[in-house]
């Protein structure tokens, strides 16, 4: 996606204000901790690159691959993304299987990484509908504004108030098989929840509930979380 500017040399003058994220998520449910996630978000105004590296454990693990590691790199313009690399490499054992999608083929769509970019940045208030792609199915993402609420109220590691958003995913193309697809299109069942709290440079994701009718509610939060803003002249 290209970025036009009304004067070419004040492109060059310009300073683009770049920010890491560095993040740790901890998915817990039956009291149990099920997986971790350390994410690292670099993000300018203009694109950004995300660097996940995930292990599941204990009765999760039975469910997806033991560890992951997910790459994305992409654009921003305005509230529109564009996903430029999207790779996923799955270990289970001693076997590793790397997947590459391109993205060229999927315009208008986005990978799960990038939503979160698109959480950062969105308008707070509405519905907000997103077409992602995992290269297995093509869903229609459906985040709904659900106002502020008391995040102390909602988990107990929380404090502050947050934005909470309520999450329904319509299977649209592709494969619609797997238990997590299968569960989150019920309309009887809760939907998925986000809950996202300001910082200095923007909004982050503390929280995701889910009710997996496997182990109950899976709670998703966020244990550690730092950045960093420099300006790099052009």
């Amino acid at each position: 996606m290209k970025v036009f500017f009304a004067l070419f040399m004040i492109f060059f003058t310009i300073p683009v204000l770049a920010t890491q994220y560095q993040v740790k998520y901890v998915a817990t449910g039956l009291g149990m901790d099920l997986l971790t996630a350390d994410m690292v978000i670099d993000m300018t105004n203009t694109d950004y690159t995300i660097q996940t590296n995930s292990v599941a454990k204990g009765i999760l693990s039975l469910f997806i691959h033991n560890k992951t590691a997910f790459y994305t790199k992409g654009k921003i313009e305005g509230s529109r993304l564009t996903v430029l690399e999207s790779s996923m490499k799955n270990t289970d054992g001693k076997k590793t299987d790397k997947t590459i999608w391109n993205f060229d083929e999927k315009q208008g769509f986005i990978d799960y990484q990038s939503v979160l970019i698109h959480l950062m940045r969105l308008q707070k208030n509405g519905t907000q509908a997103i077409r992602v792609t995992d290269g297995k199915r093509d869903m229609l993402i459906t985040l709904t504004d659900e106002g502020q609420r008391n995040l102390t109220q909602i988990h107990p590691n929380l404090s502050g108030e947050g934005q909470a958003y309520s999450v329904r995913i319509k299977i649209t193309g592709g494969k619609k098989s797997g238990w997590f697809f299968k569960r989150i299109q019920e309309e009887k069942i809760s939907p998925m929840w986000l809950y996202m709290q300001k910082e200095e440079n923007g909004h982050s994701l503390v929280l995701s509930t889910f009710d997996t009718g496997v182990i109950g509610q899976l709670y998703i939060i966020r244990k550690e979380f730092k950045n960093e803003k420099n300006q790099s002249k052009n």
